[in-house]
C-alpha cells in the first residue's frame, strides 16, 4: 500500500509539472552580415552586394511572428582611355546600387519531439532598389560631368516551410522550401530553398549561417543571435 501511495504521489507530481521548453527557441533577435549575389550574368560589373541583416521573432503557443530587414550595396567603375591621347581624352563611369528589403510574417509550429519541429509561415514586405550614376568625360573640346539617380519599389510575398532540429546539444540544423513573388507584373512566382546551421555557446548566445537560393539570386547570412 505504501508503494502504491508513492506511485500515486509521483504521478500527481509529474502531471502537474510544467512541460519542458523546446530546444528550438523562436524568441530571438539576430544581427549580422549578408551577401547578395545576382544570378543574372548580364548585370555588368556587379560582383556581390554586401551589407547588414537584422531579424527578430516571438513565439505565442504554437504560433510565431517574425520581422526581417536587410540592406546591401555594391559599386563599380569602368573607363576607356586612349593611351596615345590620355592627356586629351578620358572617360569614366561609376555606378552604385543599393537593395533594401523589409518583411513581416507569421507562422504555425508543429513540434515533432523535444528537439525537432516543422513550421509553415507567410511573409509580406517591401523591396526597394536605389541607384546612382556618375559620368565624367574629358575631351579636347571640354569637360563633361553628369550625375543621375533613381529608385523603384515593389511588394514582396513569400510562403515558407522549414524543418529545424537540435543535435549534440549545441548544434542547430535547418532546411526549407518555399515560394516567392514580387508584385512587378513582369515577375514570376519563383521557388526557393535554404539550408542553415548554428552553434549555441549557451542558452542565450549563438552564431548562425544560412544559404538561400532563388532563381534570380542567392544570399548568404552570418548572424549572431540573442535568445530570450
Amino acid at each position: 500500500m505504501k508503494q502504491l501511495s508513492l506511485v500515486a504521489g509521483l504521478a500527481t507530481l509529474l502531471a502537474g509539472a510544467p512541460a519542458a521548453a523546446h530546444t528550438i527557441n523562436f524568441d530571438k533577435v539576430e544581427v549580422g552580415y549578408k551577401r547578395f549575389s545576382d544570378s543574372d550574368d548580364d548585370e555588368g560589373g556587379y560582383d556581390a552586394f554586401t551589407g547588414v541583416n537584422v531579424a527578430a521573432s516571438k513565439r505565442f503557443d504554437n504560433y510565431y511572428v517574425e520581422g526581417r530587414y536587410y540592406s546591401v550595396s555594391d559599386s563599380y567603375s569602368f573607363g576607356n582611355i586612349d593611351s596615345q591621347y590620355a592627356s586629351a581624352y578620358t572617360f569614366r563611369e561609376t555606378l552604385e546600387l543599393e537593395i533594401n528589403q523589409f518583411t513581416l510574417g507569421a507562422g504555425y509550429i508543429h513540434e515533432l519531439d523535444e528537439h525537432s519541429l516543422l513550421d509553415v509561415s507567410f511573409h509580406v514586405g517591401r523591396l526597394s532598389l536605389k541607384g546612382k550614376a556618375e559620368v565624367v568625360e574629358k575631351t579636347p573640346s571640354g569637360y563633361f560631368r553628369q550625375n543621375s539617380s533613381g529608385s523603384i519599389g515593389e511588394n514582396i510575398y513569400r510562403l515558407r516551410g522549414q524543418y529545424q532540429t537540435r543535435v549534440m546539444n549545441d548544434i542547430e540544423l535547418r532546411a526549407g522550401l518555399g515560394l516567392e513573388r514580387v508584385s512587378d507584373e513582369d515577375s514570376d512566382t519563383e521557388a526557393l530553398f535554404f539550408v542553415g546551421a548554428g552553434y549555441h555557446f549557451n542558452s542565450m548566445f549563438s552564431v548562425h549561417t544560412e544559404y538561400r537560393h532563388i532563381d534570380d539570386y542567392n544570399t548568404l547570412d552570418v548572424n549572431f543571435r540573442y535568445s530570450f
